[in-house]
C-alpha cells in the first residue's frame, strides 16, 4: 500500500508441546519502506497492535556517498585519457598495457556504481525490522487500577488452576 516490500522473513505458526501447551506464533520481517513514508507506515503499525518496543537509528552515508562519486569520476576522466593515447598508440605492447588498465578501470567503475546505487537505496527506503508475537492476554498501553489489577489476576490464577486440574486428569487416565 505505502509501496515497500518485505526483504525477507520468518513467519512460525502454533506447535503443540508434549505437555499439552503451545507455542505462539510469531514473525520475524525486515521490510523496506519509502523514506518519505515512514511515519506513516509507523503510525499505521502503532495502531494495528500493541507495541511494547520500538527503537530508531539514523545512518548517515554522505561522506561514503560522496568518495564513491568523486573516485568514479576520477576514474572515468582516466579512462577518456587512455582511450585518447590508445588511438594515438604505435606499439603492441603500449596497446597491452592500455587495454589491461582500461580493463581494471571498467571493473572498478562498475564496482563504484554498485555501491553508489547500494547508498541510493538505502537513502530512498528505510529499513524496518519487526517482531510480531502473537499473545493470549493483551498487554494494557495504561498502568492498571488495584481493582483491574486484582480481577485479573484470579483470572490468572483460576486459569492455571483449570490447566493444572486438565493436565492431572490427563495424566490419570494415561497412567
Amino acid at each position: 500500500e505505502l509501496g515497500g516490500y518485505v526483504e525477507s522473513s520468518d513467519v512460525s505458526g502454533i506447535s503443540v508441546n508434549s505437555y499439552g501447551g503451545s507455542q505462539q506464533r510469531y514473525a520475524d520481517i525486515r521490510a523496506r519502506i519509502p523514506a518519505d513514508r515512514l511515519d506513516r507506515f509507523v503510525e499505521t503499525v502503532e495502531s494495528a497492535g500493541n507495541v511494547t518496543s520500538k527503537q530508531e537509528q539514523v545512518t548517515d552515508v554522505t561522506l561514503q556517498y560522496s568518495d564513491a562519486e568523486s573516485r568514479k569520476k576520477s576514474l572515468e576522466i582516466e579512462q577518456e585519457r587512455l582511450w585518447a593515447l590508445l588511438e594515438k598508440a604505435d606499439s603492441l605492447d603500449a596497446v597491452v598495457a592500455l587495454e589491461a588498465r582500461l580493463s581494471e578501470i571498467r571493473y572498478e567503475l562498475e564496482s563504484y556504481t554498485s555501491q553508489l546505487r547500494l547508498y541510493d537505496n538505502q537513502v530512498d527506503y528505510s529499513t524496518v525490522y519487526l517482531s510480531i508475537s502473537e499473545v493470549t492476554a493483551y498487554t494494557p498501553v495504561t498502568p492498571e487500577t488495584t481493582g483491574a489489577r486484582i480481577k485479573n489476576g484470579l483470572a490468572k490464577n483460576f486459569e492455571s488452576i483449570v490447566t493444572a486440574l486438565t493436565n492431572l486428569l490427563i495424566l490419570f487416565i494415561t497412567t
